[in-house]
């Protein structure tokens, strides 16, 4: 089960960040400005959200294994969308497509693993599904990279495709993790007793700033190493693969931190360095450039390390031990809020200001972010 959800992380990831390096090319194509680029990839998050509403008690109750394949089903599809898009609304389309598929994966997949971890083990084992999925993802901008140079953007979104389909074959093997209370409450009453937590609260929080950097800068930082630094689609792809490695490995290290010293002083930790090396994404050259993205995506991961355990915790406390799809869909839908922020915040400013003064507006946010959960979350 634990490999197989991982498994779904991975595929959801690469499918995810394959579309990173072409983004400069379909621009090109398409005329669009680097705005309209961010307004494109806030599809995303806006049908991972609705898609996100609707599923706590429904992966309850069809279970996880049923998430998951119909997540890998949906991720084909957005994959040879993606092949044909010759028009912006096309090309939202397959980035919605691909945004009600990550809520489908990833309310199952952590749903699954939550069903089987007790919560003080939730932080590492949560951490270590996102580094381990996200890892194999990680090829994704660097095989997109490689194949758009090489054979152009519909064959290799093809050939991508394939992957969820595998996937789909390999979940029917899947056991079922679900146990659901007997009775489970509804979507916006469990979802509003989970805010009742002060955890949950800063676990959604922390969530929404790492959403919040993520897609900002997902659109905005391929196009500035275009346009400033006149890197090639495979260079822009191994600038993001080397900077976002630290995502993932930063998730288990702050997930198994939360795990022994409580989640207080990751949360905190992780959003002052988050917030300290944001501006220095838009300096510098490329060399400098993945490292400060490094710094910035590890932090990140470590700021929303202990969310996963503050939500499980949360349900388990309404006395719903086992209803773990209202706390994965929970926790999907409030990065989906921040992720939907993140590119109309940054094709905003981007409108009116450079790349670097963006980073430091968003930097100043993650700022008050981070000390407003430091308020939050009690010093016990």
């Amino acid at each position: 089960m634990f490999a197989l959800a991982t498994a779904a992380i991975a595929v959801d990831t690469l499918m995810f960040s394959a579309i990173v390096p072409a983004l400069p090319a379909y621009q090109r194509e398409m005329g669009l400005s680097d705005t309209g680029v961010a307004l494109i990839f806030a599809a995303f998050p806006i049908a991972q959200l609705i898609v996100a509403l609707l599923l706590p008690r429904w992966v309850d109750r069809a279970g996880r294994r049923t998430a998951l394949m119909l997540g890998a089903i949906l991720l084909a599809l957005s994959g040879a969308v993606f092949a044909v898009a010759t028009e912006p609304t096309t090309l939202a389309i397959a980035r919605a497509v691909q945004g009600g598929a990550a809520a489908l994966t990833w309310t199952g997949a952590l749903a699954a693993v939550s069903d089987v971890y007790p919560t003080n083990q939730l932080g590492f084992r949560l951490g270590l599904a996102e580094t381990a999925g996200g890892g194999v993802g990680l090829l994704g901008p660097l095989l997109s990279g490689v194949l758009v140079d090489a054979i152009g953007i519909t064959e290799t979104f093809l050939l991508i495709s394939a992957v969820p389909v595998v996937l789909a074959a390999c979940v029917t093997v899947m056991p079922e993790t679900a146990r659901p209370s007997r009775h489970p409450p509804s979507v916006l009453a469990g979802l509003r007793r989970v805010a009742r937590s002060p955890g949950a609260r800063a676990g959604g929080l922390a969530l929404i700033l790492l959403a919040l950097v993520e897609a900002m800068l997902e659109p905005l930082l391929p196009l500035d190493l275009s346009e400033r630094l006149g890197l090639s689609s495979s260079a822009i792809g191994l600038v993001l693969a080397l900077g976002t490695a630290t995502l993932f490995l930063g998730a288990p290290l702050g997930g198994w931190w939360s795990d022994r010293v409580g989640r207080r002083l990751p949360l905190i930790v992780g959003g002052a360095i988050t917030a300290i090396a944001l501006p220095f994404v838009a300096l510098g050259p490329g060399w400098w450039v993945t490292v400060a993205f490094a710094a910035c995506l590890g932090g990140a991961a470590v700021l929303a390390a202990p969310a996963g355990p503050l939500f499980t915790e949360a349900v388990d406390a309404m006395g719903h031990a086992g209803s773990y799809g209202l706390s994965a869909a929970a926790m999907v839908a409030v990065y989906s809020v921040g992720y939907t922020l993140g590119p109309l915040l940054g094709g905003g400013l981007q409108m009116g200001l450079p790349f670097q003064w963006v980073t430091i507006v968003v930097a100043a946010i993650v700022a008050i972010g981070t000390a407003g959960i430091a308020v939050i979350v009690p010093r016990r």
